[in-house]
Parts: structure tokens; C-alpha cells; sequence
């Protein structure tokens, strides 16, 4: 843990860099643009290529620092929705981080997000139907299955890649993302030296998330860091929004929950006049801060 740091923070805090923008554009479902790769930094080289892992494929995103290595590799930043996450990132901001390894984990389709797949590979086993409208036909429940694929083959064809080091890196996800950064924390903690659950939809499925937390594994020495973020105006689709702004209640008291464990570090933010949308980007200068710490 750095000193000085808070265990539990609480904020209401808009970045000027990353202004709000509606949550429609934010998730959009066109093709994704890859800014990036058309200008790319002087700080890192880019590459993405795809993986089949069990039958199933995914495209890789990669941007490796240039310059020497340190002894033990990069530390790195793994982004799940890793398409929509590239199409975001710019070059300044991995140019402020030279040091940091940027992987986006994500699918070879043409869109931002791969709805489908996003819900059968990063959601727990729910325990009632979840109620997603686009997603009565979609499978739940595959995130066990999907981490394996993640630490296996997925991390064995960045290793080829890339000299990475394994007790330095953290995982980034948002929405659905964010529920797979949390259950990731709660049943494999030590995989990732540091978690950002953005907006990560904490209720699903009848309190999947909340039912992991009890037979949770503890870690030894050191501890992880967490970082939740989220709007203060985030509601759920198809539902009216509250009379006030207020962050999603079920994520404010998950992250109180995390923060009572010895074990955690936990900084909690919510991004003043931001929709659910708008914190995937919001998200990125802490997040990079707190992976390149």
C-alpha cells in the first residue's frame, strides 16, 4: 500500500480530461475506430493478433513499452473489453505511462463490444434469470471457465510476446467487466496485484457478486489494491432515473463490504454527473496511475 493512503475513499470528482459524454456514445455498437495504431506512440509498439483458446477466439491487444527491460518484465494493465478500451486510449496517454504494458483483451469483431460473449465470459452463475433486455437469449454464468482461459493460454501468448511481470499487474474492466474484475478479486485474489471495478454492475443476477463473498480466500503479505469507480448518475436501462443523483447502491455497499477486509486496499470514487457510459473513459487516468505505481 503507498503510505499516506486512505484505506477507503470516497469522492465526487469529474476529470477534466475525460468530460462527460452521453452513455450512448460511450457504448456504442458501430465498428470501432483505432485511433491509435493510425498515429501511434513514440512510447510503445502496438500489435493485436488472435488467440483460440477451448474453441472459442479473442483478439489481443498489445502495447509494449520501448526502452530496457526491467529485470523482472513490464508491469502491465490488462483492459477486458479490450476493443472498445484501444479505440479509446491515445497516445498521450500511454505516452505519460513508458513503462507500463497496456493489454486489451477482447474479440474479433468488427464492434466496440461483443455483447454475447462479454455476458457468457464475465458474469458469475446467477442466481435468478437476469433481466439485461438484450440479453434474455444470451448465456451467463462462464466467468470461472473464462479466467482460466485468461491466466492460461490468453497470458502464455502475451508472455510469447512480451516480457511481462507476472507480481505486477492489474485488471481493468467496466459494466460486465467490472463484475469479473470483483468476482476475479473474490475467488482468485492473487492473480492481479491490483483490481478497478468501473461501474461494475453489482447486483447481477440476484446478488451473484454479494453470494461469492462469503467463502472469499483471504490473501497473505501485502494485500491488493481495489479501485471502484462510478457515475452519480448511473440507473439501470428500462428503469426511470432516481429523483437525485446517487451513486448505484449496490456497488457503494460492495465497496464498503471490500474495504472492511484486512487484506484490501480500497479506494472508492464517484465521478460527479457521470452516467454509466461515460466512467469507461473516465476511468483511465487513475487507472493507469494506479497500475504504473
Amino acid at each position: 500500500m503507498i503510505p499516506g493512503r486512505r484505506r477507503f475513499l470516497t469522492t465526487l470528482a469529474a476529470f477534466a480530461s475525460c468530460p462527460a459524454v452521453p452513455a450512448v456514445a460511450q457504448m456504442r455498437q458501430g465498428p470501432a475506430e483505432f485511433p491509435l495504431f493510425d498515429a501511434p506512440p513514440a512510447s510503445h509498439t502496438l500489435t493485436q493478433f488472435d488467440v483460440v483458446a477451448e474453441g472459442l477466439s479473442y483478439r489481443l491487444f498489445l502495447a509494449c513499452p520501448h526502452g530496457e527491460v526491467p529485470a523482472q518484465g513490464w508491469p502491465s494493465l490488462w483492459m477486458l473489453d479490450g476493443n472498445a478500451a484501444f479505440s479509446r486510449l491515445d497516445a498521450a496517454r500511454l505516452a505519460a505511462h513508458p513503462g507500463l504494458a497496456v493489454i486489451g483483451i477482447g474479440y474479433p469483431v468488427e464492434a466496440a463490444f461483443d455483447g454475447a460473449s462479454r455476458a457468457r465470459d464475465y458474469t458469475p452463475v446467477p442466481l435468478e434469470q437476469p433481466t439485461h433486455g438484450r440479453g434474455r437469449d444470451w448465456q451467463f454464468g462462464g466467468q470461472e471457465a473464462f479466467r482460466a482461459r485468461l491466466l492460461g493460454p490468453l497470458a502464455q501468448a502475451l508472455a510469447e510476446r512480451a516480457p511481462l511481470d507476472p507480481a505486477r499487474r492489474s485488471l481493468w474492466g467496466h459494466s460486465y467487466g467490472g463484475v469479473f474484475v470483483l468476482a476475479t478479486l473474490l475467488s482468485a485474489p492473487e492473480a492481479f496485484r491490483a483490481y478497478m471495478a468501473i461501474s461494475p454492475s453489482s447486483g447481477f443476477g440476484g446478488g451473484a457478486l454479494q453470494a461469492m463473498e462469503a467463502g472469499a480466500p483471504r490473501l497473505a503479505e501485502g494485500g491488493a489494491e481495489v479501485l471502484m469507480m462510478l457515475g452519480d448518475s448511473e440507473h439501470r436501462s428500462g428503469t426511470p432515473e432516481p429523483a437525485e443523483p446517487r451513486p448505484n447502491p449496490d456497488t457503494m455497499a460492495t465497496g464498503a463490504r471490500l474495504a472492511a477486509r484486512a487484506d484490501l486496499h480500497v479506494q472508492l470514487e464517484v465521478l460527479k454527473g457521470l452516467g454509466h457510459g461515460a466512467t469507461f473513459a473516465a476511468s483511465f487516468p487513475r487507472s493507469f496511475a494506479l497500475a504504473d505505481a
